[in-house]
């Protein structure tokens, strides 16, 4: 099929290049002239895994181009995909950009294209999406086409198998009275056999909400849960593996820590709660959810302000700045809010991550944040160490070696990411989130025969104003811990 797509973003680069390795005759559309010249020679604009080799496959076959906007660029294409951003940028919805793309392409449609918007919009605006499109076509003259959606269910850093293989294909319905419209939908994603779901266009576009709010509370359902461990004398991490064999639970996205960020959740909270107050429903849950992923970025800093009481100048190594791994995307990164906090209580800050667009990024952002190329060079002569993102390359590094090169062995782990027990071992006070470490009598450390090495795992408090601190007491040449 002829497939144009608008909008050369996350979301549009990674449509564009996946529907190309199905076989359709792609173009692409942007009206970033340099983003197109990077394409041309190989340079895509976002980091996410796999993408690479799908562009060179497409431009190399012939079935992915790349085009600035005019009337031609639409006019042939069987469906054309709108994928333009409509995030504020501050934590809202913005509208205007996808209002001027399909003003600019509506009249230049043919009269039985399929025209889809694959951005994520706010509900009320899908309401009026078949009348922006179609009411200048029939002031023309034109015929009206089919309006559909097409949210989209990918994560950064999993986006193109995500799209390959998606679980369910949603397909929203706001103007197609004969059927086209989910007629050639269908043939765009003939290759997939995951289940297909027709809905109306507002119901497509809770559907997106919906699950991007679920996975939100989630989240901090986990950093609440969380508290209660650190209270209680538990480790977060077991408990969560316990839940999660209950298939109503699951284990996707009960992660604590420093909380979430991005471009999608952070903002799609935010916004259902200042719309549902304008609607005047009250969505305590919600507000809730917002209000415990703002606190967990206040409370990350607290441990590390109370890690480095007393130090001269403190130092401190963030390590991590990205919002999640496997992209480049500085989107709502907790790493910002952090290292501003941070910097503002007086603290030096240098930060690492493995992006290079991210650290130019957060170097323009927050001018007083220092950041290197290599975690070594953030890490030497630290105070302590703050992980952010938990980028697989952290728990590669020598911990044992770094606990020597720095001025306090403190790591706080924003992300639960290490193991607390090897980090003890390494040298380390590891501070977490609901991972406090259990009292545990010298007798029950697990002995092995006379003369050989035991290991108490003990939990101290109140340490570092009350943050938990796992330590591992030492008896003997060497250590290990026997676990129940």
């Amino acid at each position: 099929m002829r497939v144009s797509v608008i909008g050369l973003g996350y979301v549009g680069l990674v449509t564009a290049a996946c529907l190309a390795e199905w076989g359709h005759d792609v173009l692409g559309v942007d009206a970033d002239e340099s983003r197109l010249e990077g394409l041309g020679e190989g340079r895509l604009p976002i980091h996410e895994p796999g993408l690479p080799e799908l562009v060179e496959r497409g431009v190399a076959s012939g079935r992915l181009r790349f085009s600035t906007p005019s009337a031609s660029a639409v006019s042939s294409a069987q469906v054309v995909f709108v994928a333009v951003g409509t995030h504020d940028g501050a934590g809202g919805w913005q509208t205007m950009t996808i209002r001027t793309t399909i003003a600019s392409i509506a009249p230049d449609l043919a009269d039985d294209a399929t025209l889809v918007v694959r951005s994520t919009l706010p509900p009320d605006f899908v309401r009026r999406l078949a009348s922006l499109v179609n009411e200048p076509r029939e002031l023309g003259g034109q015929r009206s086409v089919a309006v559909m959606t097409n949210p989209e269910f990918t994560r950064e850093g999993a986006a193109v198998r995500d799209f390959l293989d998606p679980d369910r294909v949603v397909f929203g319905v706001c103007d197609d009275p004969l059927g086209r419209g989910e007629s050639m939908l269908r043939k765009v994603y003939h290759a997939t056999d995951a289940p297909v779901l027709v809905m109306s266009g507002t119901d497509a576009a809770m559907t997106k909400l919906g699950s991007n709010l679920f996975l939100a509370t989630k989240i901090s359902f986990a950093n609440e849960l969380a508290q209660l461990c650190d209270a209680y004398g538990a480790d977060v991490a077991h408990v969560v593996a316990g839940m999660s064999y209950d298939v109503r639970v699951g284990r996707g996205f009960l992660s604590a820590g420093v909380g979430f960020g991005g471009s999608c959740l952070p903002h799609q909270v935010t916004m259902t709660v200042r719309d549902s107050e304008t609607l005047g429903i009250s969505t305590p849950l919600f507000a809730a959810v917002e209000e415990v992923n703002d606190r967990q970025r206040r409370a990350f800093v607290d441990r590390i302000i109370a890690a480095t009481a007393g130090a001269s100048k403190p130092r401190v190594a963030l390590l991590g700045l990205t919002f999640k791994p496997g992209t480049d995307d500085m989107r709502e990164a907790p790493s910002l809010e952090i290292a501003r906090m941070l910097i503002e209580a007086g603290i030096r800050v240098t930060a690492y991550d493995p992006m290079e667009a991210a650290r130019a990024r957060a170097a323009q952002i927050i001018p007083a944040l220092a950041v290197v190329d290599r975690a070594s060079k953030a890490i030497m002569n630290s105070d302590a160490i703050g992980i952010v993102t938990e980028w697989p390359e952290f728990g590669k590094l020598p911990w044992a070696a770094i606990a020597k090169a720095v001025r306090r062995p403190i790591i706080v782990d924003g992300r639960n990411c290490l193991d607390p027990v090897a980090m003890a071992l390494a040298g380390f006070d590891y501070i977490g989130f609901g991972r406090s470490a259990r009292s545990v009598p010298v007798e029950e450390a697990g002995r092995e025969e006379a003369g050989a090495a035991s290991v108490v795992r003990e939990r101290t408090l109140p340490t570092r104003q009350g943050y938990p601190v796992e330590r591992l007491v030492h008896r003997g040449a060497e250590s290990r811990v026997s676990e129940a």
